[in-house]
Formats: C-alpha cells, sequence, structure tokens
C-alpha cells in the first residue's frame, strides 16, 4: 500500500509541477497579478473558483500556490485558492450531493466559501504576507538586499543573495551596470 501510494502521489505532484511550469511559460505573470489583486473583491473570488475547479489533493495544491507566488498574485486571494482547493474541489462536492443531496452540498459550499474568502481577507488585512518567505527568483528584477536577515548594515547584494561581509562589493544584474558599494563606518 505505501509503495502504491508513493508511486500515485509523486506522479501526481510531477505532473502538477510539470502544469504549472507550462502555464508560467505561457501566461504573464503580470496577468496573472492583475487578475488575482488583493485591493479588489474580484481576485477573491476568482482565487475562489480557482480553487474550487482543482481536483487536487495538499501534494498538488503547493506547486500551484509556488506559482501563484512567483506570478507576484496577491496574498490574500493566494490564501483564498489555498483554503478552497481541498474544501471544494469537483470529487468531493459529487460526494456530498451522491451522499447528503444538493440542500445540504448548497450549504457546505456557501459556508465553505465564506470562510475561504473571509480567512483570506482576514490574513491579508491582519498583514500575514510579512510572513511569506521571497526568493532568489522573485526578486531577479533587480539587485536587492532587503530581504537580508542580516542586520542594517549589510551590503548590497548581487542579484537576490545576500551577504552581510564588511568588504566592499560589486554588484551587477545584467548588462553593463556595475556599481562599487562601500560600507560606511
Amino acid at each position: 500500500m505505501f509503495a502504491f501510494l508513493a508511486i500515485e502521489l509523486s506522479v501526481l505532484f510531477i505532473g502538477i509541477s510539470l502544469l504549472v511550469g507550462v502555464l508560467q511559460r505561457h501566461i504573464p505573470p503580470s496577468k496573472v497579478e492583475a487578475l488575482l489583486t488583493s485591493s479588489g473583491k474580484r481576485g477573491y473570488f476568482l482565487a475562489a473558483g480557482l480553487g474550487a475547479i482543482t481536483p487536487f489533493c495538499s501534494c498538488s495544491t503547493i506547486p500551484m500556490l509556488k506559482g501563484l507566488i512567483q506570478a507576484r498574485a496577491g496574498f490574500g486571494p493566494m490564501m483564498v485558492f489555498l483554503f478552497t482547493s481541498p474544501l471544494l474541489n469537483p470529487i468531493v462536492v459529487g460526494l456530498l450531493v451522491a451522499t447528503f443531496g444538493w440542500t445540504l452540498t448548497a450549504i457546505y459550499v456557501l459556508a465553505a466559501l465564506v470562510v475561504a474568502v473571509g480567512a483570506g481577507w482576514l490574513l491579508h488585512t491582519l498583514g500575514f504576507e510579512r510572513y511569506v518567505r521571497r526568493t532568489a527568483t522573485q526578486e531577479s528584477s533587480g539587485c536587492s538586499s532587503s530581504a537580508s536577515p542580516c542586520s542594517a548594515t549589510s551590503t548590497a547584494s548581487s542579484c537576490g543573495t545576500n551577504s552581510c561581509d564588511t568588504t566592499p562589493k560589486t554588484a551587477s544584474c545584467g548588462a553593463d551596470r556595475k556599481t562599487t558599494v562601500r560600507l560606511a563606518a
């Protein structure tokens, strides 16, 4: 049983990761960012719809969430997707209809939507986005040391990797831009 589940979940995880990669290649991040923004209601409900139509377990929801993070989707809508995906996938809704009927299924779907959208909005409002770690690929648009876990006296970095030593650094991010940065005493 363990071997069967390990193989099945690995295939599912790898398949969804490949699908996310293909989608990232064909859908520009700016479009995802514009659709799933935290500033309006539309992004929250689009994320809930996306989570509801994805028949995935949590082991394949994570690669989709990582793709949304890399596309710089809004934090609130990302959380709504994360909460909605396991609660409202088509398989769960189909089983609920077959077992309990349309009335109880409608109540469950409405309650799950309200809780997911409310939780996503609340987490965004309370500023929980600060706990999402930005990776080097997300900072590839320029040199930055703002995500440095070091002290305020850290030097500039080279394309998203952080360094906290006191020697002068030469940072370059592409073409012909080179800057020498020195620490003040």
